[in-house]
């Protein structure tokens, strides 16, 4: 059922919460569109061609922000092609094994019994070829001392090292022993060997007595083992513990995240260590290849390898120990490396892996805002998880104690917060980063797909952030929500694509754009997104379809449309052709960005074609106007430009390095962008100018963009000046009366410079003296 054209803006679920929250807040484009019906020639013509001075120049401005920098997440989303794949395989056909074994006490944890043995087949695992890492002599030398060791660290390694410090201390207890003449055996049975703590409460107040004396017990506090937390390990309960330890010769390691709570003070007790130094992943994959210390030789062999395969970047990405010792068994085994190194880049395992054992809102929020905002500063990032976790946990009288920065060491080792290095001046803020750009996709997709309850809030706090007065935020939850479509586009085309798509807000429908933009860069489902545009465009009878269709011509202006030039094109040419002048200024803007992607010449050969009947018909006005648009346009800044983008405008660039030879320095910042490469489309331009000139009411506008070319640009660049020559006197050579209004126009300009040497004087000298043909003087 079509929607008339009295009815109200679509609303979904979260728009009344987004004005609610953030109305003081909103940018200028989160007004709702002031006209719903079909503009006038007049106004739309007039909405073309304002200079800067109005509010939609300023939403024009916004739009293109908010395009570039979602390009630029893009790149970064798109930088590996794999990335594509991301969660459409391995999570969806539950072929994926979960844990790795790294519980070492699961069938005692079934049984309910508050510690279990560690076999010595285990203790094996975890000690042969085991790299210690630079503090643990002095963790060593403290458990042997004290007896308790806390150690507040990330995961990633720490259960061997807990291990391995049990081990050694116990079986050094046990060689002292006998030293003494008190074991009548060696080796670890004259101790009572090594356990796991699997039920925390027993430590609680602190008096705990061991089952075993002269043993070693590891502790390790997660979400598994929630009997005792953090916030209650005070000085306190260290000096007892230590003291019931001592009392029956044992040893005990308590491993936990960065210190919370009490534990940050318990710091001063020298019992707590919080680092242990860095290791070398490398050189723990050459012990285990080599049972030894390799030589040079063998050491740049290896390493070589590694590199070849991609091992690098994915121990950069995933610093666990078990990662390196896998590719050192890889290795050993004479396996494919580069193909295991591509399965591990998958992170969809992983990420299942983590959702399964982090169940708290805190922990997931935060995992879900970096994924959506990624490469936002930490407070931006931070401040997004605080919102969802409004949205997802029942409202309290008081603000929720939650800090996001504590637990990232424990909950989030796949997460950097860091300062990017040789960034721009004042960009101090903390930026937040996935180590792996593929986590992003997996995050997201498994969010979307499998926490069912939640699926519901999670779409209502995406489009809070798509109406975010922060232009990053809302550009970046574009491309999330687009990222998120490609688990099922079907669903998410009705849930939530079509309605932004129909909104009466600009900066809803901007988001739209975007995240079909993104949908449609998959392969999959880009012929999907092709006829859904297409449709779009030539639906044009409502007020809400009319709104669609603007959205199509965002989305033709981007990604989508710069691999399919010519049917990009030719989906704007159907929007145009409709009896609405609201389309002008959208299809003009898609067409230039199109022409900053590098697809100048499709768009001049385009122009050139709807105004080829050369009468007052709607389209000829329309392509007219929309070409003296797009030649007052300056060239895309090379500090908002994508290697992407670069690597696909042959036509624009050059013409820009020449127009910044004259003094040594780029002008393409600010030089129009078909004056910059007016060399490689000479022709279509010609006769593109010609056409505007002659014809009203696209001749005001023409003369007015050429004086500008001839007062700011020629008159500081010899090879700009050179090409509107060249285009000034082929079309005065036309017949007609090209050369009596260049000639008109160019004297008015001259005696206004006042300056024989203006442009506009030295090409009026030329145009007299000139018997110009086909373009060649």
């Amino acid at each position: 059922m079509s929607q008339s054209v009295d009815d109200p803006p679509i609303e979904e679920a979260g728009d009344k919460a987004a004005a609610g929250s953030a109305e003081a807040e909103q940018p200028p484009q989160a007004r709702q569109d002031k006209e719903e019906k079909p503009l006038s020639e007049e106004d739309a013509l007039r909405a073309l061609h304002r200079k800067g001075e109005s509010e939609d120049e300023a939403e024009r401005a916004e739009a293109a922000r908010a395009a570039a920098i979602a390009a630029s997440v893009m790149e970064r989303l798109n930088a590996d092609p794999f990335g594509m794949r991301i969660g459409t395989v391995a999570l969806f056909n539950d072929a994926v094994s979960f844990g790795g074994g790294m519980n070492f006490g699961d069938g005692a944890r079934r049984t309910g019994q508050p510690t279990a043995r560690i076999s010595e087949r285990r203790i094996a695992r975890w000690t042969v070829g085991h790299l210690p890492l630079p503090r643990f002599d002095e963790a060593l030398r403290i458990l042997v001392e004290r007896r308790l060791l806390i150690l507040a660290l990330p995961p990633g390694g720490r259960k061997a090292t807990g291990v391995n410090l049990l081990v050694k201390a116990v079986r050094g207890q046990a060689v002292a022993g006998q030293m003494d003449g008190e074991q009548a055996a060696g080796g670890q049975e004259a101790g009572g060997g090594c356990h796991e703590v699997l039920d925390a409460s027993v430590l609680r107040d602190g008096q705990w007595r061991p089952p075993e004396r002269d043993s070693g017990y590891l502790l390790v506090l997660d979400d598994t083992n929630p009997g005792l937390t953090p916030h209650l390990i005070d000085e306190q309960w260290i000096d007892d513990l230590t003291a019931c330890l001592n009392e029956h010769g044992s040893y005990l390691v308590v491993l936990t995240g960065p210190p919370r709570g009490a534990l940050m003070e318990a710091e001063r007790s020298g019992q707590v260590l919080t680092t242990l130094g860095g290791l070398d992943l490398v050189r723990l994959i050459e012990r285990r290849v080599h049972d030894r210390e390799p030589t040079p030789e063998e050491s740049a062999d290896l390493r070589l390898r590694l590199i070849e395969a991609g091992a690098l970047e994915l121990l950069r990405e995933d610093t666990r120990p078990r990662t390196a010792l896998h590719l050192a068994t890889v290795i050993r085994e004479r396996a494919d490396l580069a193909a295991r190194v591509k399965e591990l880049r998958d992170p969809t395992g992983r990420v299942h892996d983590w959702f399964s054992r982090h169940r708290t809102p805190e922990a997931m929020c935060f995992a879900l805002a970096a994924a959506a905002l990624e490469d936002a500063t930490y407070l931006t990032v931070s401040d997004a998880a605080a919102q969802l976790y409004e949205l997802l946990t029942p409202a309290a009288e008081a603000p929720p104690d939650l800090r996001f920065r504590e637990r990232i060491g424990s909950d989030h080792p796949w997460i950097d917060v860091s300062v990017e290095p040789g960034g721009t001046p004042g960009d101090v803020a903390p930026r937040v980063r996935y180590l792996n750009p593929l986590v992003r996709q997996a995050v997201l997709g498994y969010a979307w797909t499998y926490l069912d309850g939640q699926r519901s809030a999670f779409l209502d706090w995406i489009r809070l952030l798509v109406a975010h007065p922060d232009i990053g935020v809302r550009a970046r939850a574009s491309v999330a929500a687009g990222v998120i479509a490609w688990s099922d586009y079907d669903h998410a085309l009705h849930r939530f694509l079509r309605p932004w798509a129909r909104h009466g807000s600009v900066v809803v429908r901007q988001s739209a754009a975007t995240a079909l933009d993104v949908v449609g860069g998959h392969p999959d489902l880009a012929e999907a997104v092709w006829l859904l545009l297409e449709a779009w465009v030539a639906e044009q009878d409502t007020a809400a379809q009319r709104r669609q269709g603007l959205t199509a011509a965002a989305v033709l202006g981007g990604g989508l449309g710069a691999a399919q030039p010519r049917r990009a094109v030719r989906a704007l040419h159907v929007l145009l052709d409709g009896d609405d002048w609201g389309t002008l200024l959208p299809a003009g803007l898609a067409l230039f960005r199109l022409m900053e992607r590098g697809r100048v010449a499709e768009v001049l050969a385009a122009l050139v074609e709807w105004s080829a009947p050369r009468d007052g018909s709607p389209m000829v006005t329309k392509a007219l106007a929309a070409f003296v648009y797009l030649a007052a346009q300056p060239a895309i800044q090379p500090s908002v430009r994508t290697s992407a983008q670069t690597a696909t405008q042959p036509s624009a660039q050059p013409s820009a390095q020449r127009a910044g030879e004259a003094d040594g320095r780029s002008r393409f910042s600010s030089m129009p962008l078909l004056l910059a490469g007016a060399e490689e489309h000479r022709s279509q331009l010609i006769e593109l100018w010609a056409r505007a000139l002659d014809r009203r009411p696209a001749q005001q506008p023409a003369l007015e963009t050429l004086r500008d070319y001839l007062d700011v640009h020629a008159d500081h660049d010899g090879p700009a000046y050179r090409d509107v020559r060249d285009i000034v006197l082929a079309v005065a050579a036309r017949s007609g009366r090209h050369r009596e209004r260049l000639q008109y126009h160019l004297g008015d300009w001259a005696r206004a410079a006042g300056r024989r040497d203006h442009p506009a004087a030295r090409l009026l000298a030329e145009l007299g003296r000139s018997s110009y043909a086909n373009g060649r003087t």
